[in-house]
C-alpha cells in the first residue's frame, strides 16, 4: 500500500509541477485531480479515459464558446448547453459516467474561455501521467481477483459440508429450498468474481509485467472455469434434493428423506474438503500440502462413488428414485472430476511452486 501512495503522491506533485512552471496555468489542482481519476482504473481504460476526458473537455469548450457568443449568458443559454453537452457526449461514445463535458461547459460558461483552455491543459497534464504512473505500481487486481476466487471456492466447501452434514437425517422441503437459494446466490458470486478476472485480465493488457503475473492469472482464469462448472453442478444437487423432498415428480416427499443413501452425504463431505483445499491452494503460496490433501479427498471421492453405484445398482431403476440418485452421482462426479489436479480438465489451477513442493513430500515420505 506504501508504494502506490508515494508514487501517486509524486505523479501529483509532478503534474502540478509541469501545469504550474512549465505551462503557467492558473488552474494548477486540475492536473493532480487528473492524476488520481486515471490511476482509479487499469491501465488499458486509463488510455480509454484519458482520450475520453480529452474529448470530453473539447466538446464542452467548443459548445460554451459557441453558445455564449451567439446567446450569451441566460438561463435558458445554460440550460441548452448542458442538454446539447451531454447529448454530444453520449453520440461520440463517451459513457453516461463522464460528466466532463458538462462541467467543463458550465465552468467556462461561468468563468470565461480562457478557464476553458486551462482546463483542457490541465487534464491531458493529470491524464498522461497517471498513465505512466500505472505503467510504474504493482497491479493489484490479480492478487484481488485471486482472492475473490477462492472465497467463492471456500464458499462452495461450505455449502457441500452442509448438503452432507443436512442429509445425514431427514430433511424438509423447506430445509431443501434454502439450499436451492445458497446454491443461487453462488452464481450471482460466481459472475462478481469473474468481473473481478477480466479486470486483472484488463490491467496487463497494457503494462509491462513479469511473466510469473501473467502466469499467475492465467491459473485464476482457470479456476475461475472451475468453479463456473462446480456451481451449475452443485446446484444441480441441491435442485434434486429440494425435489426429493418436495415430492414432484412421482417422488416420495420429505417423509422418505430418512431412507437418503448416506454414502451420498459422505461424498458430499468429501468433495467439500476437496474445494477447500482448492481454495487454499488458490491464494498464495499455497503449499505442497494442500496438494497432497487435494489429492486424498479426490481418491476418497472415487471410492465413494464407486460405493454409490453398488447401491444403485439394488434400486428398481422404474423407480423415480433411480433417476434422482442417478443425477446426484452424476453431479457429485464432475465435482469432482472438476477439482482433480491431475486429471482433471483445470490442471493449470494449481501453482506449479505447490507440485513441486508435493513431490518433494512424497519422495520423503516414501524414504
Amino acid at each position: 500500500m506504501l508504494i502506490p501512495t508515494v508514487t501517486v503522491t509524486v505523479g501529483c506533485l509532478v503534474a502540478w509541477w509541469i501545469s504550474t512552471d512549465l505551462i503557467g496555468s492558473p488552474q494548477a489542482v486540475l492536473a493532480p485531480t487528473g492524476v488520481l481519476l486515471s490511476v482509479a482504473a487499469t491501465a488499458y481504460s486509463t488510455v480509454i479515459q484519458a482520450i475520453q476526458q480529452t474529448i470530453a473537455v473539447l466538446l464542452g469548450l467548443t459548445a460554451a464558446i459557441g453558445f455564449v457568443q451567439v446567446f450569451g449568458t441566460n438561463a435558458a443559454t445554460m440550460a441548452v448547453l448542458v442538454a446539447v453537452a451531454l447529448v454530444a457526449s453520449r453520440t461520440v461514445g463517451i459513457p453516461w459516467q463522464n460528466v466532463q463535458a458538462p462541467i467543463t461547459a458550465l465552468l467556462v460558461f461561468s468563468l470565461g474561455r480562457e478557464y476553458g483552455m486551462a482546463r483542457l491543459l490541465d487534464i491531458v497534464i493529470g491524464a498522461l501521467v497517471g498513465a505512466a504512473l500505472v505503467l510504474m505500481i504493482p497491479t493489484r487486481h490479480v492478487g484481488r481477483a485471486a482472492k475473490d476466487i477462492a472465497d467463492l471456492a471456500d464458499d462452495l466447501a461450505d455449502l457441500c459440508s452442509d448438503l452432507a452434514e443436512g442429509v445425514r437425517q431427514p430433511w424438509t422441503a423447506r430445509q431443501a429450498q434454502r439450499w436451492l437459494a445458497r446454491a443461487r446466490r453462488m452464481s450471482a458470486r460466481l459472475r462478481s468474481a469473474d468481473e473481478s478476472a477480466d479486470r486483472a485480465t484488463e490491467s496487463l493488457r497494457l503494462t509491462l509485467r513479469r511473466a510469473r503475473t501473467r502466469q499467475r492469472l492465467r491459473r485464476i482464469m482457470q479456476a475461475v472455469l472451475c468453479l463456473e462448472h462446480a456451481c451449475h453442478q452443485l446446484r444441480g444437487v441441491a435442485r434434486a434434493l429440494a425435489d426429493l423432498a418436495a415430492g414432484v415428480r412421482g417422488l416420495p416427499g420429505q417423509g422418505e428423506t430418512g431412507s437418503f443413501p448416506q454414502v451420498f452425504a459422505d461424498l458430499l463431505d468429501t468433495i467439500g474438503k476437496a474445494y477447500a483445499c482448492f481454495e487454499r491452494l488458490l491464494v498464495t503460496p499455497g503449499s505442497g500440502d494442500d496438494l497432497i490433501r487435494l489429492r486424498v479427498a479426490v481418491a476418497e471421492g472415487e471410492r465413494l462413488e464407486r460405493a454409490a453405484r453398488k447401491q444403485m445398482a439394488e434400486i428398481d431403476p422404474h423407480s423415480p428414485l433411480w433417476t434422482v440418485y442417478g443425477a446426484l452421482l452424476d453431479d457429485c462426479l464432475q465435482l469432482r472430476y472438476e477439482v482433480d489436479p491431475d486429471g482433471g480438465p483445470h490442471r493449470e489451477a494449481i501453482p506449479p511452486h505447490a507440485r513441486e513442493q508435493a513431490a518433494r513430500l512424497t519422495s520423503h515420505r516414501r524414504q
